[in-house]
């Protein structure tokens, strides 16, 4: 990881990353009442998985900018989201010094869970732009049932520590957890 790498999400997928009714009967909730906070804690919840596991959990295209690169460059945000390369194909890009873009064609990506690019031909420039579609899929039932569960702990945890000041901040135990098997292993 590049300390100056700059890293952007586009929404593809336009649903929610968790099923409502799902995360009010791990919440325990069965009136209509909370509905909106039980659905705001459940994105919210969404939202601190993805980044504490680097995952895309719904289809969106990531866009990485490197000051500085080598040949062979891990993708943090993962997993390479296959079925959306057909309308969102890989991209890399050369920016040079005046800002000029030209579009490499020499590289080839490894997809799966951590995808990697790697430079099939020496570039020289002032940056290199990868764009990439991430995710597991458009909806809720396309995500793996322990990340669904995490979002719904997650949110079952914010609901039941609503209001109180003592709480632990951060992800929930199962969450925790669960995010830390999707995570990549970084080398110091």
């Amino acid at each position: 990881y590049h300390p100056a790498m700059h890293i952007t999400r586009t929404a593809i997928a336009t649903a929610d990353p968790f099923l409502l009714a799902i995360v009010k009967l791990h919440s325990r909730v069965a009136h209509d009442d909370e509905d909106a906070i039980l659905a705001l804690m459940a994105r919210a919840a969404a939202f601190e998985i993805e980044r504490h596991a680097e995952l895309a959990l719904l289809a969106q295209v990531v866009t990485v900018t490197f000051p500085s690169w080598c040949s062979r460059m891990a993708l943090r945000i993962g997993p390479l989201w296959s079925a959306g390369l057909v309308d969102h194909p890989v991209t890399v890009e050369l920016i040079d010094g005046d800002g000029a873009v030209s579009i490499v064609t020499g590289w080839r990506i490894e997809g799966g869970h951590h995808p990697v690019l790697t430079l099939t031909e020496t570039i020289t420039g002032q940056a290199l732009r990868i764009s990439y579609p991430a995710g597991y899929g458009l909806n809720a039932a396309s995500i793996p049932d322990d990340l669904q569960h995490a979002i719904n702990d997650q949110a079952g945890c914010s609901y039941d520590m609503r209001g109180a000041e003592d709480g632990a901040p951060g992800l929930s135990l199962a969450a925790t957890r669960i995010a830390a098997r999707y995570r990549r292993v970084a080398l110091a």
